[in-house]
């Protein structure tokens, strides 16, 4: 019963809130508890696949940060992360497709200093600088910098084939949207 008042109070609260380390931390410790099953089993790729994953993300970001280098950038950050368990749980289930077939569990995220001026037209050189390294897939390209969601969220994402063939997801944002 408290999974289920979390899943459907404290979750979207937490959401609301901006509180979204909170907020997947909610969606996964929910999943264990109401579908244990599905939770181990994705876990366990997961933990499998750790070394080989975190390899892949370190080999993504290799090249966009000797790009971004060259390109002028001083003050950024590249972060790599897995999708949450709950995240892929979700994919599989929309999708109706097996843990492999999910293909995007990694996202990027691409943050950097520019001023209120600036930081649409950095947004849209980095993601230049993506797109010149790895395929972009157009019908994943989400411009919330120009029409920011109701929340005040504001980022470029972007879906692109990365090495191995993998889809990765890339948040392109500067500091100021990160912190919004």
């Amino acid at each position: 019963k408290i999974a289920a008042d979390t899943q459907f109070i404290y979750t979207p609260l937490a959401h609301r809130l901006g509180l979204y380390k909170i907020k997947t931390e909610y969606q996964d410790l929910c999943l264990k508890i109401t579908n244990r099953e599905e939770y181990s089993q994705i876990a366990k790729k997961l933990q499998e696949t750790k070394r080989a994953r975190n390899a892949f993300i370190d080999a993504f970001m290799l090249p966009l940060d000797k790009a971004l280098k060259e390109s002028g950038f001083t003050n950024y950050k590249i972060l790599g992360r897995p999708k949450s368990i709950y995240s892929i749980r979700r994919k599989m289930k929309a999708q109706n497709v097996s843990y492999d077939e999910v293909y995007d569990k990694f996202a990027v995220r691409i943050c950097y200093e520019g001023t209120l001026e600036t930081e649409k037209f950095l947004a849209w050189k980095i993601y230049s600088i993506v797109t010149d390294y790895f395929r972009p897939n157009p019908t994943r390209l989400r411009d919330w910098i120009s029409s920011p969601k109701s929340t005040g969220y504001e980022a470029l994402h972007i879906t692109v084939m990365g090495p191995q063939g993998r889809w990765v997801e890339v948040q392109i944002r500067s500091e100021r949207m990160n912190e919004v």
